[in-house]
């Protein structure tokens, strides 16, 4: 169901795809220079690409809490989104990737791309933030998860009930 467009009219795509943490930086220049040797060769028009750095996942990916991640904005055509991810996963570094279509039928030619749009180079250094942030158990587990919340006003204390000691001394008469 995928309708071709002619040579002046492309499609924006989006693709987000996290390395091995443990990458060297010849390794992620490769898998770049892999991503952008397909959009040439497919005749599309590379946007946008940043190095967002090592983050902390969601969850855990191949055995690994965290990963490289790196954003490419593009034009293309037919076919060039299959090769693009036929490509990362047969690179060994790369341990997930997502492509979205931005935008349909778009002009090329009105679409500029400056220079500095394009680096594939981490633009900063991974935050500190996850020594700040609280465990599991520290929260569930004598760490205040109340936050902006405040404290919790003291419980009012409820006697029990008589009710209780007759059902059981005619529990007991049932027994006899």
């Amino acid at each position: 169901m995928d309708r071709s467009l002619p040579k002046h009219r492309a499609r924006e795509y989006e693709t987000i795809f996290i390395l091995n943490p443990e990458s060297a930086t010849e390794a992620v220049d490769r898998v770049a220079g892999r991503c952008q040797d397909v959009i040439s060769k497919l005749e599309g028009k590379l946007l946008r690409a940043e190095n967002w750095g090592k983050r902390r996942l969601a969850y855990t990916v191949r055995k690994h809490p965290k990963g490289i991640f790196i954003y490419l904005r593009y034009l293309g055509y037919e076919g060039m989104v299959h090769e693009l991810e036929r490509n990362l996963r047969m690179l060994d570094p790369v341990i997930k990737h997502l492509t979205v279509k931005i935008a349909d039928d778009v002009n090329p030619e009105t679409r500029q791309v400056r220079e500095e749009d394009i680096s594939f180079v981490a633009s900063f250094v991974e935050e500190e933030r996850e020594q700040q942030a609280p465990t599991y158990a520290e929260d569930a587990f004598g760490g205040d998860d109340r936050r902006d919340r405040g404290r919790r006003p003291p419980r009012e204390e409820v006697e029990p009930q008589g009710d209780d000691d007759e059902e059981t001394s005619s529990d007991e008469d049932d027994l006899e």
